[in-house]
């Protein structure tokens, strides 16, 4: 990618159309949004989105009052009526609006009401992940996400205890962020005393047809630490994935597995060209302890896995944050080694997506 892909507010437009809008964008857990009223809201592509939940069905609607366009849902998440704060405009799974004193002020039918509802978007479910894509058109979300989607229904079984849920402001663009996690050519030098002494130095990158996966192998140390919190806590731990095995899905989604026991959930959000925000989850496997069992174990062992994410989180970006300085003042496009793969592959499925004439969707590759 040369430079200017970093940091043009042409190339951001370019992306909010071509790709946010026609990708499945991630945006949140089913146990989220599991109970009537409850909402989760997210940007995509400079679009506001709610995702609630009306008497069990979930719709994906445009967070913004048709009245006066003010944001309806404030928070990140809740539980709520669909209801603007500024005027009371209420609106059900439709997205049509029910107005306070319409008979006296507005004076609108129902096919008035139905002329200001809310637009929809699409929404579908792969185990407990939620995605929304924007376009009216495009691939069904198992069509998407290809061999992706018996990947997200096993980890969906699998990691359901929440540990953490974090957000960051990079003053990166987004792209940097997702490249950021894809190989780990940088871990030596960026995470000296933290990642580097957590797995060793070999590493397996698949970046075939429909993949762009990469393998660590724990360090012994790790893997024996590991091996004590899965006794200790009786963690049903993955038996598909034992090391640090990564996985990306176009656009911004990076999922984390350490030994079979721990996920950690990123994405890396557009706010401007030359900033995003990272949104990280981490979940632990479920246990088989009864409850208030090893309760010190578990403290000890969250404070321990939190703590380690943060300090090699910070120290991605703080780099990603002096790249984004330094392409400001290139012209010239970088060079990636054969260890760099999974970038090529991310760059490969960005050139894809944004050459796409508008109408037309592209296939997994």
């Amino acid at each position: 990618m040369q430079p200017g892909y970093y940091f043009e507010d042409s190339v951001q437009q370019q992306e909010r159309e071509r790709i946010f809008a026609r990708c499945w964008n991630f945006v949140g857990f089913a146990e989220q949004v599991a109970e009537h009223g409850q909402f989760l809201t997210v940007e995509i592509g400079g679009t506001s989105v709610v995702v609630q939940n009306f008497q069990g069905e979930l719709r994906a609607l445009h967070n913004v009052c048709t009245h006066r366009f003010a944001k309806i849902q404030e928070e990140k998440c809740g539980k709520r009526a669909l209801t603007c704060p500024y005027h009371g405009w209420t609106y059900d799974k439709e997205g049509t609006p029910f107005i306070p004193g319409n008979a006296k002020y507005f004076q609108l039918d129902d096919a008035g009401r139905k002329a200001r509802a809310l637009r929809s978007f699409k929404l579908e479910q792969c185990g407990r992940f939620l995605f929304v894509r924007l376009a009216e058109e495009g691939p069904s979300l198992p069509q998407y996400l290809g061999p992706y989607a018996d990947i997200l229904l096993h980890l969906s079984e699998i990691f359901t205890d929440q540990v953490d849920d974090q957000r960051s402001l990079w003053q990166a663009n987004w792209k940097l962020g997702v490249e950021s996690v894809l190989e780990v050519y940088h871990v030596g030098l960026v995470h000296p005393e933290s990642f580097k002494n957590y797995v060793q130095a070999r590493w397996e990158i698949d970046v075939g047809e429909g993949f762009n996966n990469g393998v660590a192998y724990l360090s012994e140390n790790s893997a024996k630490w590991w091996d004590g919190v899965r006794q200790r806590l009786k963690l049903h731990q993955s038996q598909r994935f034992p090391n640090y095995d990564h996985f990306f899905i176009f656009p911004n989604l990076a999922i984390g597995l350490s030994h079979g026991c721990l996920m950690s959930v990123q994405t890396y959000t557009p706010l401007t060209p030359q900033t995003n925000e990272l949104h990280y989850r981490i979940f632990m496997a479920a246990s088989d302890l009864e409850a208030g069992r090893q309760a010190a174990v578990r403290k000890a062992v969250v404070e321990n896995v939190t703590t380690f994410n943060r300090v090699i989180l910070g120290e991605d970006q703080h780099i990603m944050e002096q790249v984004q300085k330094g392409n400001a003042q290139m012209s010239m496009a970088p060079v990636h080694g054969s260890n760099e793969a999974r970038i090529r592959k991310f760059h490969q499925h960005w050139h894809h997506w944004m050459s796409l004439a508008s109408g037309e969707n592209a296939k997994r590759d």
